[in-house]
């Protein structure tokens, strides 16, 4: 069984196969630090020229008039697409919002069928979106990039490769960080107290009070359950899911508010928190509460790795966001609404409770090694509830 964990930091080690390593990011990201100029540098694209072919691709993407782009679920999402529109008041975002488990079907029955409707995503980089790629639906990154704003290696914590999660290091590219939220109570029904060990989640106590993603998707469940299984062993899973009656939904919205109407008592993965937000907003879900528990969580990029299609109806569009999102500029707004912290060291976190927390190891969820143990991680749970 592979070591997923963060022992260290080094160049490839930030977000990608190696991890991340939490005491340096957060010193890095500290209020206050310095960040570099990413003009005074000398590296290439920054006086070569990029900047004529810049205003060359706004000006073409100005004509195709449309991007059509695909998010996650969330409203936040909205508020990413409302950002780039203002930034290219030419350009109308048709948005497509749904989760990578839903969406990559349907693109590939669209494709194979010689449909294409889309230009970009973002979104978790797992199991299902790496169809894409295997199918070559998806062009390389460094195919679409241009600003050397972008690839200088001084703007981005690790330096740029880092962000490369694929073993290729050519398709995806992820340019965010966060903590993952995979524990919670419902302080109505348990004590902080109460859950202080993964065993203390086998207490028949919570049986049939538990619930989680159905493990047998590429949902909400299998992460926790495959760093738990890792961590743990196959057995304990094996006991959590069978022996505690977990309750299942592959419904994001439906996820939260299970937790949120008090029908259970601890959620392991699935608190969406773009959905959460939306309940917080009315009032609701103020009981609720994250624990911390050590081997439950992990880092990665969220559901904000980007890539770009292949053949994309708009490909100058296409191309135009996809820089767009890793600039300063766009690292901010799209941080900002969603909220997620940056890896450039030019953007200060805007959600400092999910900074990986010094001193720990954290698994990192986005490695390429990590979708072997997913895929472990599913089948048990085949095995158990098929």
């Amino acid at each position: 069984m592979p070591d997923n964990s963060v022992p260290g930091t080094n160049r490839r080690g930030f977000l990608g196969t190696a991890g991340v390593t939490a005491a340096g990011f957060a010193a890095a990201c500290a209020p206050g630090a310095a960040p570099p100029d990413p003009g005074a540098s000398g590296d290439a694209g920054t006086a070569s020229g990029w900047e004529a072919e810049w205003r060359d691709l706004v000006t073409n993407a100005n004509k195709e008039g449309k991007l059509s782009l695909v998010t996650t679920v969330g409203a936040v999402y909205r508020d990413t697409v409302a950002a780039f529109e203002s930034a290219f008041p030419g350009i109308t975002v048709e948005h497509t919002s749904l989760n990578a488990s839903n969406f990559t079907p349907r693109f590939l029955q669209e494709r194979k069928s010689g449909i294409n409707s889309y230009d970009a995503m973002t979104s978790t980089w797992a199991i299902v979106p790496r169809a894409m790629a295997n199918e070559g639906y998806i062009q390389p990154i460094m195919s679409v990039l241009l600003r050397g704003d972008v690839l200088d290696d001084k703007v981005w914590h690790g330096g740029f490769e880092a962000g490369f999660l694929d073993k290729d290091e050519k398709w995806v590219y992820s340019s965010f960080v966060e903590r993952s939220e995979d524990l919670w109570i419902n302080t109505d029904q348990v004590s902080p107290a109460e859950i202080t060990t993964p065993e203390d989640l086998l207490n028949p106590k919570w049986k049939g009070r538990i619930r989680t993603g159905d493990p047998r998707t590429h949902g909400a469940g299998f992460t926790p359950l495959t760093m738990l299984r890792l961590e743990k062993g196959d057995g304990f899973v094996r006991r959590l899911i069978r022996d505690q009656e977990l309750v299942y939904s592959r419904d994001n919205r439906q996820l939260v508010e299970m937790m949120v109407r008090g029908q259970v008592a601890i959620a392991i993965g699935g608190m969406n928190r773009q959905v959460f937000a939306e309940f917080l907003a009315q009032g609701l879900g103020r009981n609720l509460k994250r624990l911390d528990l050590e081997g439950v969580d992990s880092v990665g990029g969220g559901s904000n790795v980007v890539w770009a299609f292949r053949e994309p109806p708009h490909p100058n569009a296409a191309r135009l966001f996809v820089n767009w999102l890793l600039t300063k500029e766009g690292q901010t707004l799209w941080g900002r609404a969603v909220p997620i912290n940056s890896r450039r060291v030019d953007v200060e976190p805007v959600a400092p409770d999910l900074m990986p927390e010094p001193n720990r190891k954290y698994r990192s969820r986005d490695s390429w090694d990590m979708a072997a143990e997913y895929a472990k991680t599913q089948e048990l749970a085949k095995a158990i509830l098929n």
